[in-house]
């Protein structure tokens, strides 16, 4: 995680100038500033492809000391001010299990990405990120206010973040039945 917070603090100004002068739709603009920072940024790339659905998806080595192949996927996410206490993800962004109460129901969907992913002779320890830009619309363009940047634990981290239903890191989302 500190890799993308090292890119998109590197990358922040820019990201300010982007947000106040494009006239794409702020999703679109976070998702691009989000491969800009990262491609900027430069890092120990695996020529294996990786699909998912979020935003960003590369092979990487990090380093710590050896090297370990990672998964990388990372999904911009761009809300107004009034949104920024939350990021809404899908299922298919986590390898988690999302344990939690909803409705007075015990919930216990899988995510969708396996813990690890393996290409021909490498294992690629997955890591979820969001880059959430929070901003708000001016007239013209939009101010960048912050980037705010959460690692989605790896589902093998499941037992210690997310025991069960009523020791949960997750909140009903959008179409939850309670809106």
């Amino acid at each position: 995680m500190s890799l993308v917070v090292q890119a998109l603090s590197d990358y922040r100004t820019t990201a300010m100038t982007v947000f106040s002068e494009e006239t794409d739709l702020p999703q679109d603009i976070a998702e691009d500033v989000t491969r800009e920072a990262i491609k900027s940024m430069g890092v120990s790339s695996i020529h294996d492809r990786l699909y998912g659905k979020v935003d960003v998806k590369k092979a990487i080595y990090m380093f710590l000391p050896e090297p370990v192949p990672v998964a990388l996927m990372l999904d911009a996410k761009a809300e107004r001010r009034n949104g920024d206490q939350t990021a809404t993800i899908q299922m298919s962004q986590t390898s988690m299990r999302v344990r939690m109460i909803r409705v007075g129901q015990v919930l216990d969907e899988p995510g969708r990405i396996d813990p690890v992913i393996q290409r021909e002779h490498r294992i690629y320890q997955v890591v979820t990120i969001v880059a959430k830009y929070v901003y708000e619309y001016l007239r013209p363009g939009q101010k960048l206010h912050r980037i705010i940047v959460a690692c989605i634990p790896n589902g093998r981290l499941q037992d210690i973040y997310n025991p069960n239903a009523d020791d949960t890191i997750w909140l009903a989302g959008r179409n939850a039945p309670s809106r």
